[in-house]
C-alpha cells in the first residue's frame, strides 16, 4: 500500500555504466581503433506492464553497427541479465519484469574491434495503474484569505508521482468546475508565478464564497494512472 500525506515523491536518476571492451588500438599512424561511446545511451519510455520502451544508439567516436540487449536488474539497477529474444532498439514490458528496473546495452562494433554501453534504468516497473485505497480529506479553515490543504489519500501500486486540481461546485457540492488562474509564490524574496489549483494547498478567495471545494488527486506510476476525488467541504464563508 502506497500512502501519501503531504510528502513530496523523489525521482532519482539512474546513471548509465559503461563498459568498454578493447579488441584493438590506436595505431602510430593515427588509423581509428575501437569504438568508444562519448554519449551513453538513451533509454525512454514509461516502465509499466504493457508500456513499450525504447533506447537510442548513444554517440561514438568513429561509426560503427549496433547490437541492442535488454537487460532485467534489481531495484538497484545492478545484477542484470539478458532478457531473452529482446534485442531490438524497442522492448514491450512483461509482467516478468515487475519489480525490476530495464535498461539496454548497446554493442557498437567496427573493423577494429568493438564495445558495449549501458543505458539509464527505467522502473522499477509496475505491474498495475494505481488504485485509490483511501480518497483525499481538505483540511484548514473554511474562510476567505485561509488555506486549506489535500491530505490523507492512500494508493495502491506505489505511485510515483502526484497532481492536484481544485475544483469550485456549487453549495450542495456538485456542478463543479477547476480553479484555474496565475499568482506569485515567494520564498525568501524570490518569486514564481505559479499555476492556481493545481498545488497541494489552496488560499481561499472571494470567488469561493458560497461554493464548496473539493480536490481531484491524479496518481500516477509506469503502468497508468488513478483518480480519487475528496468529499465537499462545507460552505466556504467570509
Amino acid at each position: 500500500m502506497a500512502r501519501r500525506s503531504r510528502l513530496f515523491v523523489v525521482h532519482v536518476a539512474l546513471v548509465g555504466v559503461v563498459a568498454v571492451l578493447a579488441l584493438g588500438a590506436t595505431t602510430a599512424s593515427g588509423d581509428t581503433g575501437p569504438p568508444v561511446p562519448t554519449v551513453l545511451p538513451i533509454a525512454t519510455g514509461p516502465a509499466g506492464v504493457g508500456k513499450q520502451l525504447s533506447t537510442t544508439s548513444g554517440s561514438w567516436s568513429t561509426s560503427a553497427t549496433f547490437v541492442y540487449q535488454w537487460v532485467r536488474c534489481d531495484a538497484f539497477f545492478s545484477s542484470c541479465t539478458n532478457i531473452s529474444g529482446a534485442t531490438a532498439p524497442t522492448y514491450t514490458v512483461v509482467i516478468a519484469d515487475a519489480g525490476h528496473v530495464l535498461g539496454a546495452n548497446v554493442t557498437a562494433t567496427n573493423d577494429a574491434g568493438s564495445a558495449v554501453a549501458l543505458s539509464n534504468g527505467l522502473g522499477p516497473v509496475a505491474a498495475y495503474p494505481p488504485g485509490s485505497r483511501h480518497r483525499p480529506s481538505i483540511k484548514g479553515a473554511k474562510k476567505v484569505g485561509r488555506r486549506v490543504y489535500e491530505t490523507a489519500d492512500r494508493w495502491t501500486q506505489f505511485p510515483d508521482t502526484f497532481t492536484n486540481r481544485w475544483l469550485r461546485c456549487s453549495a450542495r457540492g456538485s456542478a463543479c468546475v477547476r480553479i484555474t488562474g496565475k499568482r506569485l509564490r515567494c520564498v525568501e524574496g524570490a518569486c514564481l508565478r505559479v499555476n492556481v489549483g493545481t498545488e497541494w494547498d489552496y488560499k481561499l478567495t472571494d470567488k469561493d464564497v458560497g461554493h464548496r471545494l473539493r480536490v481531484r488527486v491524479t496518481a500516477s506510476n509506469g503502468a497508468g494512472r488513478g483518480i480519487s476525488i475528496s468529499k465537499p467541504t462545507r460552505v466556504i464563508t467570509r
